[in-house]
């Protein structure tokens, strides 16, 4: 059974729900947050919070060897750390991309790619990503988060295949809408009259956050990654979504790509 665990975007939402529920079950849980204190004494048991930032090579490497130093280095990650932007793809800049990208893809190569040698010497190390259901299809003013989640879902599955032998177990969680900060910290647009895809930009949005406000608790997610975690065969992939989530797949794999997009649009109130 995986003792320590270190948990990236460990300060709200998800992630500070699974630090409570898996210190609340004995382990010794290494949350991050690029607001954490540097100088806070790394704990035996509960929640120790550490700075880091994903998309900075040198702030993962001084988390490694800081956890080095103190004999806390992870028997598991979870791979929580990302954030959303939305808006119309004309009007997203080339540098929005990338900041979604290095976070969201890149800031969990960065992590796991510092950590792994130790999961491989230990021989039965755990990797979970937290990624999400719009990494299988997207929506209107969210293709570039879906994007990353999907390019995610595709590293994860490469992760999985090659550390295998090693005794690692690798596991996607795909979340659907959950009550969470995500939503207040989405890089959104600015409204502009002048802009051609408004007001359905912004009515669509709206549509998006009532039901990521309506969600489940985040509580809902943490209690599959400690399930997950704890399980001695773990599967690939595991869905955390509601009733109506699922029925969206089910609609996604049984119609042609031009009817799903009319559902799709018709959901997110499309008059055209």
């Amino acid at each position: 059974m995986t003792r320590t665990i270190l948990i990236t975007g460990a300060s709200s939402g998800i992630g500070l729900a699974t630090a409570k529920a898996l210190a609340e079950s004995g382990f010794r849980v290494i949350g991050t947050s690029r607001s954490a204190a540097t100088d806070t004494e790394i704990s035996n048991k509960g929640i120790s919070m550490c700075q880091l930032d994903v998309c900075d090579d040198a702030s993962v490497l001084a988390l490694k060897q800081r956890l080095t130093q103190a004999g806390a280095m992870p028997d598991a990650l979870i791979l929580n750390a990302g954030f959303g932007i939305s808006g119309p793809i004309e009007e997203t800049s080339a540098a929005s991309v990338t900041a979604q990208f290095d976070t969201n893809v890149v800031g969990v190569h960065r992590v796991i790619r510092e950590f792994l040698p130790s999961l491989r010497n230990k021989r039965n190390g755990r990797i979970i990503v937290i990624g999400s259901m719009l990494g299988r299809f997207t929506v209107p003013f969210q293709s570039f988060y879906a994007s990353s989640k999907a390019a995610i879902a595709t590293y994860t599955e490469g992760l999985r295949m090659e550390v295998k032998e090693f005794g690692i177990k690798v596991s996607l969680i795909e979340p659907g809408d959950h009550q969470s900060d995500f939503a207040s910290n989405r890089d959104r647009p600015q409204k502009s009259q002048s802009s051609p895809y408004e007001p359905q930009c912004g009515k669509a949005l709206a549509i998006m956050e009532k039901s990521e406000r309506n969600g489940p608790p985040a509580k809902r997610v943490a209690d599959m990654v400690h399930s997950v975690i704890t399980h001695p065969k773990p599967k690939a992939q595991y869905l955390c979504i509601q009733n109506s989530e699922r029925r969206l797949l089910w609609l996604k794999r049984i119609l042609s790509p031009e009817r799903f997009e009319r559902f799709v649009l018709h959901e997110l109130g499309f008059t055209s």
